[in-house]
């Protein structure tokens, strides 16, 4: 399979996922009016009305929500790995080489330069944020800086200007988001079904008048939808987020490749990458999809050191590995060693 043929099939894929993601949230909104319209117990005229107002809303305010992240993507991200701008002038020698790396890269991806972030953090990793090219960033960690040489960073980096370059980063931003709103909704309908529930010192059992008791079944019904949400909605989008994830390295390894002309420079920044155990501050962020790499996590660091692995485990098809974020590095250096046969 040629690079376009691979950048077009990641392509339709993503296309998909996103499909579904808007499916999933239609549905869920559904549900929820159809909850509220149970609740008030209205006629079948009035629940289907009551239904569809309510998913309106649920769907204006997911929207609202996506915006709200779309348009300060950079700030939300960047705050939470607590990244701090480079400037050209006030660069250290290895920050210079970074920003000159960048600069290179723009001209060849013919995309504005991005905004450049240092993020304190042992690991080797970097990720690309915003919602175009026009206002785009890049993340890299001070742990990248020293890892890598500099034909190594430059592959590194091409793959994160990739995801700039095709818009990338504007899926992630939008399905984190709605992610986030999802899980949101779910826990706010059973913290609220719970406070109904349990609502007044005097409990459950000592409920005698009927506004007791519709107050008790409202409460049920809240906590019950808001479980559903969690188990069911949650993992779902989760899912559908992690799956668009792998599709967009996977195509940001070819398009990084097709910026550099060099692929045995990123299969060698895989390499390296492949016998890290350091373990990174924000491996349980927002961030945390968007990188490079899937940030190891302390507790992942022990159960390495643990069983005497000298590098991540690497799952294989199986359920376990719809829950990776990032195809196994042995697997995209293979792809990568097929373009230079």
């Amino acid at each position: 399979m040629t690079i376009e043929e691979q950048i077009a099939k990641n392509k339709r894929n993503s296309t998909i996922v996103m499909i579904g993601f808007s499916a999933l949230v239609t549905i869920i909104g559904l549900f929820i009016g159809l909850l509220v319209g149970w609740m008030m117990d209205s006629a079948p005229e009035e629940l289907w009305k009551i239904t569809f107002i309510t998913a309106g809303g649920f769907l204006i305010a997911a929207a609202a929500y996506s915006l709200y992240v779309y348009y300060n993507t950079t700030s939300v991200f960047m705050s939470s790995v607590r990244g701090r701008k480079l400037e050209a002038q006030n660069a250290s020698l290895a920050e210079t080489q970074l920003l000159n790396v960048i600069d290179e890269l723009q001209i060849t991806a013919e995309i504005p330069v991005p905004e450049v972030y240092l993020v304190k953090d042992q690991e080797a990793n970097a990720f690309a944020t915003g919602r175009d090219p026009n206002h785009a960033a890049i993340g890299v960690n001070t742990g990248l800086l020293k890892m890598m040489n500099r034909e190594e960073l430059k592959s590194v980096l091409a793959h994160e200007m990739s995801h700039i370059k095709n818009y990338d980063i504007r899926s992630g931003s939008i399905t984190v988001a709605l992610t986030s709103f999802i899980a949101g909704v779910g826990y706010w309908l059973v913290e609220l079904g719970e406070s109904t529930l349990w609502f007044g010192d005097s409990g459950r059992s000592r409920r005698k008048n009927d506004n007791d008791k519709s107050s008790a079944m409202i409460g049920l019904v809240m906590l019950l939808g808001g479980w559903l949400i969690q188990l069911i909605g949650v993992p779902i989008a989760l899912l559908m987020q992690l799956a668009l994830s792998r599709q967009r390295e996977s195509l940001a390894d070819i398009s990084g490749v097709d910026m550099t002309q060099d692929p045995k420079g990123l299969i060698d920044a895989l390499t390296k990458l492949k016998k890290d155990q350091t373990p990174s501050s924000y491996a349980n962020s927002k961030a945390a999809t968007l990188c490079f790499q899937t940030p190891l996590s302390k507790k992942d660091v022990k159960e390495m050191k643990k069983e005497n692995l000298a590098e991540p485990k690497q799952h294989k098809f199986s359920l376990t590995s719809l829950l990776d974020t990032h195809p196994p590095l042995d697997e995209r250096i293979e792809r990568l060693r097929k373009l230079i046969e």
